[in-house]
């Protein structure tokens, strides 16, 4: 029974998208076009020499763009389609039709997450197999079929996957796409790179610890933290332990609060 609802929610939530959707002409297009840009621009100009390469790009290194901008902009797929529940005044309507408040953000994790997950592996895909091709000089290391090509076509989509569950879970919490996507932000490019800076093992501590670090370490990029986690697959545990517990934290918390105090 529980599965019939869960598979209507999933169909209502497909059923929105139309072709009006931002999803389909700004989210998944951007998280395409700025990674694929930014590496065929930075290409051109080491190849023109107008950037020091540096020795070219290695297979573990080539997903930091997509890491750095296609996770979070696909993240705000399921953020701004949850927040707008609120914001539309449907989400009464909803829980009157479905009592069972998880399901709602379940299923948009269904549906936006797999929509993520799907762009970031065809991104990553394109970004490992076309770039060695078009620039062999200075992405020639880059392997698609090799041991770290396959750990990131298969890490960066479960990375991205739950990053927008923990989107999601902000979402649940604090239902402002604007000051959900700040609160990620800040804390993936502002805590995280103010932790650096603190000195001594408590600092190396402290970075070892940080969410985002081991998230892209457990995918198979290129680290600058050791992880304290057994390894690569550790460290994605550890990160998928903290994004579903913030999933669950916004689930159960929208479940138990009156919509109307948010």
């Amino acid at each position: 029974m529980i599965a019939t609802y869960l598979v209507r929610a999933v169909r209502s939530e497909l059923a929105k998208l139309s072709w009006r959707s931002p999803i389909w002409y700004a989210i998944v297009p951007l998280a395409l076009a700025i990674p694929l840009g930014l590496n065929f621009g930075i290409a051109k100009a080491t190849e023109s020499n107008a950037l020091n390469g540096a020795g070219g790009m290695d297979t573990n290194n080539a997903a930091y763009w997509i890491l750095v901008f296609s996770s979070f902009i696909l993240m705000a797929g399921g953020v701004s389609s949850l927040c707008a529940e609120f914001k539309d005044n449907t989400i009464e309507t909803v829980f009157g039709i479905q009592t069972r408040r998880w399901i709602l953000p379940v299923a948009k994790l269904i549906v936006f997450g797999v929509i993520a997950a799907v762009t970031a592996a065809v991104v990553t895909f394109l970004v490992l197999w076309a770039f060695p091709q078009l620039f062999p000089e200075i992405w020639g290391r880059v392997e698609v079929f090799s041991g770290d090509g396959v750990q990131l076509l298969l890490g960066v989509p479960v990375y991205t996957l739950l990053i927008s569950a923990l989107g999601l879970g902000v979402a649940a919490l604090v239902p402002k796409p604007g000051l959900v996507v700040m609160i990620v932000l800040l804390w993936k490019f502002g805590v995280e790179v103010f932790l650096t800076f603190v000195p001594g093992d408590f600092g190396v501590t402290l970075q070892q610890l940080s969410p985002f670090k081991n998230g892209e370490l457990g995918v198979g990029q290129l680290a600058t933290i050791e992880s304290m986690f057994g390894g690569q697959n550790g460290s994605l545990i550890y990160f998928a332990v903290v994004c579903v517990a913030i999933f669950a934290v916004g689930t159960v918390r929208l479940s138990l609060t009156d919509t109307k105090g948010y």
